[in-house]
């Protein structure tokens, strides 16, 4: 059965992504508008303190001069007898402040330096000065010093509040205005169907055209580089398509001939005298023919249309027999307890035993000894071609890098393990295109690995290498379930 259309991982994610741009966008603007606040709020506070420090202190200085010399003149008046004396702290009292001088002055302003001094948390101002060996103190309110400095508090605080509103909202109004081209974007890309790709439609036919190509800022430059990448993909996808398509056909019609050609050979040659050793070779060349006649067309379907692909319960066990019967058939292994009998577990002869030499190309090797355990009955759900390529390469694959010509599979409810005691360098991805063992370079083309495991994604199956690299053995694992559906790929 087709699969469903499954989203891209990563559409799930757009909606967080863009509103992250928009928070960290007015988290921004917000954290600037409390920097600029306090900043001012700290410069306000330092120049009102200087501010009003030197303006109580233009105010008093004068003031304590008057009062100064009003009690120099008030002592010689006093001195000469005079009457009618008004000294520094009689003047003071009409001022509602204190003019202190000598002892009247506190033990604790004694040790103060001349100049202005606040108490009482900055109630009160304490202007000392010493001239002739005597001390005068010029003490008094801030009364209209506070008002006014809580006054400057709260239109800083105010400023403050009104710079962090307005702050939010040019972040939101910019940050729409930036990331509403930015989303537009990313819809209209989002929502352009991967066939699209596939198809021959030129842009603007089947599908709309990328939006904002016209801007001139950066969303544009991005809008035009989106587009011209898609159309270089498309046209990629194109030509390897039209490629899939002409080779697949190509392939198939040599198969065709190949397959009428043995059956005429096969019927031909049962009239014809001592020719019952090349009955088995005829009939090996028809099964060779159809396996690939399948493959081409499964690799075909699942490159091009791989939606299309059915699904169906299969006997993996009876399946995994057959093909080891067929690569006994080839000479390719033995199965370790039949190798002293001659025949196979399906009741059909081996190779001629452990010691038998099979061909292929310019190499003569023995056959691998097989040990396999393939419990009865294991039925899950896939295709039947897909399934075959995985178990055919992993067998192929633990018999042609074996390195004391032994291997062994295990098939049970659920898991299929293929090893062998081939090594695999550290650090190399062994599930690559092309990459093969260093010690092994010229026995394969690396895609066997390969094409195993995106068939097992087609599939909904998961393979994975177990072993340790260091160990010396190279086990493979297929894990699935009855139920599985396969993923889109």
């Amino acid at each position: 059965m087709p699969r469903p259309n499954t989203p891209p991982p990563y559409a799930h994610d757009a909606t967080r992504r863009r509103a992250s741009i928009r928070r960290r966008l007015l988290a921004a603007f917000v954290f600037l508008a409390l920097l600029m606040s306090a900043a001012l709020g700290i410069v306000g506070r330092l120049s009102f303190d200087s501010l009003g420090t030197y303006l109580v202190g233009w105010h008093a200085r004068p003031v304590m001069d008057a009062f100064i010399e009003a009690e120099k003149r008030a002592w010689e008046a006093e001195d000469n007898g005079g009457g009618n004396l008004y000294y520094g702290e009689d003047l003071a009292v009409v001022m509602h402040w204190r003019f202190l001088v000598g002892k009247q002055v506190p033990p604790e302003w004694h040790n103060m330096p001349d100049g202005l001094h606040f108490i009482n948390r900055m109630e009160e101002f304490i202007l000392i000065e010493r001239r002739d060996g005597v001390i005068y103190v010029l003490n008094g309110g801030t009364g209209a010093f506070l008002a006014l400095k809580q006054r400057l508090n709260r239109i800083l605080l105010l400023c403050a509040v009104s710079g962090l509103g307005l702050a939010v909202i040019l972040a939101v109004v910019l940050s729409r205005r930036l990331t509403g081209p930015l989303s537009k974007l990313t819809a209209a890309v989002e929502s352009r169907s991967a066939g699209y790709l596939q198809g021959g439609s030129q842009p603007g036919e089947s599908e709309p055209p990328i939006p904002l190509t016209s801007l001139d800022d950066e969303v544009g430059v991005l809008a035009r580089a989106i587009a011209a990448r898609e159309e270089a993909l498309r046209r990629f996808v194109q030509r390897e398509s039209n490629f899939t398509g002409d080779v697949s056909h190509e392939l198939r019609t040599p198969l065709t001939v190949m397959q009428g050609g043995l059956e005429i050979l096969e019927v031909q040659l049962q009239h014809l005298p001592h020719t019952e050793n090349l009955a088995p070779v005829v009939q090996r060349l028809m099964r060779t023919t159809g396996r690939m006649s399948n493959t081409v067309r499964t690799l075909l379907m699942l490159a091009r249309r791989p939606e299309e692909i059915e699904f169906h319960d299969l006997d993996c066990s009876a399946l995994l027999w057959s093909i080891v019967a067929e690569m006994s058939g080839d000479g390719v292994l033995c199965l370790a307890d039949k190798a002293n009998s001659g025949t196979s577990d399906l009741g059909q002869p081996t190779s001629g035993g452990v010691g038998s030499i099979r061909g292929k190309g310019p190499e003569q090797r023995k056959p691998v000894l097989l040990h396999a355990s393939i419990a009865a009955g294991v039925v899950a759900r896939g295709q039947k071609e897909l399934v075959g390529i995985v178990f055919n390469n992993l067998l192929d694959n633990a018999c042609q890098y074996t390195e004391n010509g032994r291997a062994s599979v295990t098939l049970c409810a659920g898991e299929l393990q293929v090893r062998n005691s081939g090594h695999i360098p550290s650090g190399i991805d062994v599930f690559a295109r092309g990459v093969r063992c260093a010690h092994s370079a010229g026995s394969g083309a690396g895609l066997g690995l390969s094409l195993a495991l995106r068939a097992c994604e087609r599939l909904g199956w998961q393979l994975e290498l177990i072993s340790e690299p260091a160990g010396g053995e190279a086990v493979f694992r297929v894990i699935f379930t009855p139920i599985s559906q396969g993923v889109d790929i």
